[in-house]
């Protein structure tokens, strides 16, 4: 027993020093929770939910979960079937009967092999207001009227889709009669004692407590600022009224309480949670790449590994959420980011500093990324300002990691901005051509 208990003290105080390191180099901002044969070892909150007010991050602090949200909507689905409300091997237009794909199955949505279209096209197609809300119905009707062709047959391959789970969220709402909203909270929220847990779109999110800013470090002003205040971004947010593939807002505990009914069969039985864990197609990118061997369950992905290792994370501008559970061993990474934006992040870092913790009682901070800490003066700073900084990164080999890749987009975007100098700079310095 004293064995046990110093083994996880030692990793507390690892984790501890990982994430307090990332966080004082600007690496992390946001809430961690960390769980091991279902108990927690390991939870804490770094930085702000709000800067402008200097409201600190809390334990029950809510942040938009992106595509968390899918495991939700892949579970109400199988709670249907395990009530024979329904069969996953059904064709959507069972139940949508407006839906114009007949050969595409509840199966296929679930993961990501039907081929629908983006449904943001759909409403670019259909001349939407940016100042209004999109909702399902909204996409739905784009999708009846317009009815593009797929982008492959179904069940050939897999491509990411939002639009099959706003499918599927209708697909609840016709079978059970009850708004998807209220659905999730009769059944998954309340049962796993996901108390602050719900769906908001971006307006009804203003009157809730307790909620992270969703910011990005905007290399073009060089300070923090709301992802929904940044042009770029803001249309992300226009779309706030979907459901079935996102704006879940939850916490670190409540999606702790999540696992642990899923883990107890609480909310389906152990049969489904197994089927929603089985490989399927590979999934593949916009360019029908694999590159991690990855595989899509229903609303998981699932690893390529020798154990099984299930994720589901999403992102939108200003948030990322990613829950991590390496089920064979029952292990638990929940984390949730409220200052994020891809290509100046260090999430993707963060399971493999976790990974070296659980299995080499080993302390590996992750290096700072060259390019990034280049892009967040590249466009604000002067030229000596410039070269100091990659004189402090080449002098600096532990400290710093020089990515040419992230260098060759930096100067790919300084010569888009007109900004030779710099971009002439960077390449003599890092030759990233």
């Amino acid at each position: 027993m004293i064995c046990t208990a110093t083994y996880a003290q030692d990793k507390t105080i690892l984790f501890d020093s990982l994430f307090k390191t990332m966080h004082a180099r600007s690496q992390f901002n946001g809430n961690v929770l960390i769980a091991d044969k279902g108990e927690i070892i390991y939870k804490n909150n770094f930085g702000l939910a709000d800067r402008e007010k200097h409201i600190k991050l809390n334990d029950s602090t809510l942040f938009n979960t992106g595509s968390v949200s899918k495991i939700f909507t892949a579970i109400a689905i199988q709670q249907l079937e395990e009530k024979n409300k329904l069969k996953i091997s059904d064709q959507v237009v069972k139940y949508l009967h407006e839906f114009p794909y007949s050969d595409i199955t509840i199966h296929h949505l679930l993961i990501h092999a039907g081929g629908l279209p983006e449904d943001y096209e759909l409403l670019k197609n259909n001349n939407w207001d940016n100042s209004k809300i999109a909702t399902n119905k909204d996409v739905l009707s784009a999708l009846y009227v317009q009815k593009p062709e797929l982008k492959f047959t179904p069940g050939e391959t897999s491509a990411y889709s939002n639009l099959g789970f706003i499918v599927l969220a209708e697909i609840v709402e016709s079978v059970s009669g009850t708004n998807f909203k209220e659905y999730l909270h009769k059944n998954i929220f309340e049962p796993a004692n996901m108390t602050r847990t719900s769906i908001y779109d971006s307006e009804e999110i203003k009157k809730i407590d307790n909620v992270a800013e969703g910011y990005l470090f905007y290399p073009f002003t060089g300070k923090y600022e709301e992802a929904i205040n940044v042009p770029e971004f803001s249309s992300n947010y226009v779309q706030s009224g979907l459901q079935g593939d996102g704006n879940v807002y939850s916490s670190t505990l409540d999606l702790y309480n999540f696992y642990r009914s899923l883990d107890s069969n609480k909310l389906i039985s152990r049969e489904s949670l197994e089927k929603a864990q089985q490989k399927h197609i590979l999934a593949h990118d916009a360019n029908g790449n694999n590159e991690f061997g990855v595989s899509f369950g229903y609303g998981w992905t699932i690893a390529d590994a020798p154990i099984k290792i299930v994720q589901r994370g999403g992102e939108l501008p200003g948030y990322l959420s990613n829950i991590i559970w390496n089920v064979t061993d029952d292990r638990l990474l929940i984390y949730l980011m409220n200052d994020y934006l891809a290509y100046l992040s260090y999430q993707l870092f963060i399971f493999h500093a976790y990974g070296k913790i659980f299995h080499q009682n080993k302390l590996e901070i992750p290096k700072l990324i060259a390019s990034i800490e280049l892009s967040k003066i590249a466009v604000t700073s002067s030229l000596t300002d410039m070269e100091d900084k990659i004189s402090e990164i080449k002098q600096q080999p532990e400290l710093y990691d020089i990515d040419v890749p992230g260098l060759q987009f930096l100067v790919h975007k300084l010569k888009e901005l007109k900004m030779t100098k710099k971009a002439e700079l960077l390449i003599r310095s890092f030759d990233p051509k």
